[in-house]
């Protein structure tokens, strides 16, 4: 009896306080109190369990809200145990933004042991990452092999190389969407570059041949008459005007000999060997300019050795 008086005392208690309080919060809607009373009840205002004067008071706490309403949070805290000599009930929570963890074990009828968790945050499937396929304006020069109808930007690539080096005319190569296409011009172009860097003539641009001809000069690569223009100012040289000299021997208009330049082993484009490309286009009814025109040259080709 003596028991149930003290609850109902503890109560009104209880409820006395909660009304000041819920007051106090309508007259500020802009605070929140919170009282923290020890009054030994337990979970949701249940009897409290007391085993011989040992049982440690659990906090009930009254929450007063923003409305003024007031919220009982009771027998419960974060990282929180309560043991019970009655049941022999242990218990352990704890909670976070991301992870929730619960045991409990119980001697009262054997043992028991539970374990949950959960995850809100992340997914417990595992995800392989991707890469979008590439177009044909993502490839660099030498990140595939290049063949005949490819084409992307590392044909666009390719191109000034094989201009450089006079195996390939600028302008001469068809476009496909916008980008240079690896034609039959191209396929030739390596061709002639493989065979003078003494590989496989494939008309394919490995990566190995790619890296050969980024390292070329101009000086080794077997220029035939007529790919370009030859310039006296500029001096050209090269095996273009190399054959050019060996045409004018074959048909009897050889530069004179003393005033012929080499340019390491190649001959030199002077206005000696223009005055020859002269004399031979007048004998031979062309007009005497001094160019190499296709006719000029195709009547040189005549001459054999």
């Amino acid at each position: 009896m003596k028991s149930k008086s003290k609850n109902i005392i503890k109560t009104l208690l209880l409820s006395a306080t909660v009304a000041l309080f819920h007051g106090t919060a309508k007259a500020d809607a802009k605070k929140v109190f919170a009282l923290d009373l020890d009054l030994g009840l337990g979970n949701g205002g249940a009897t409290p369990e007391v085993s011989k004067g040992k049982q440690p008071l659990v906090k009930n706490v009254y929450k007063i809200l923003r409305n003024g309403d007031a919220k009982l949070i009771a027998g419960h805290r974060s990282h929180s145990s309560h043991r019970s000599s009655r049941g022999g009930h242990y218990s352990h929570s704890s909670s976070s933004s991301h992870r929730s963890h619960s045991s409990h074990r119980s001697s009262g009828g054997g043992s028991h042991y539970s374990h949950t968790s959960s995850s809100y945050g992340s997914s417990s499937r595992s995800s392989v990452y991707t890469p979008p396929a590439k177009t044909v304006g993502d490839y660099s020069l030498g990140d595939r092999t290049l063949s005949s109808g490819i084409h992307g930007s590392d044909v666009d690539q390719l191109v000034p190389y094989l201009v450089r080096y006079y195996y390939l005319k600028d302008g001469v190569v068809s476009k496909k969407g916008g980008y240079n296409v690896y034609d039959t011009n191209v396929v030739n172009a390596i061709k002639h570059f493989q065979k003078d860097a003494g590989l496989t003539q494939d008309g394919k641009a490995t990566s190995s041949v790619i890296t050969a001809l980024k390292g070329w000069t101009a000086s080794k690569t077997t220029i035939p008459l007529g790919f370009r223009e030859l310039s006296a100012t500029s001096e050209t040289s090269g095996f273009d005007v190399d054959e050019l000299v060996q045409l004018l021997i074959n048909a009897g208009y050889s530069p004179d000999p003393i005033k012929l330049k080499k340019s390491g082993t190649h001959y030199v484009f002077t206005e000696d060997v223009v005055i020859a490309i002269k004399a031979f286009q007048a004998f031979h009814g062309l007009q005497p300019n001094g160019q190499l025109t296709d006719s000029t040259v195709a009547k040189l080709k005549t001459f054999k050795k």
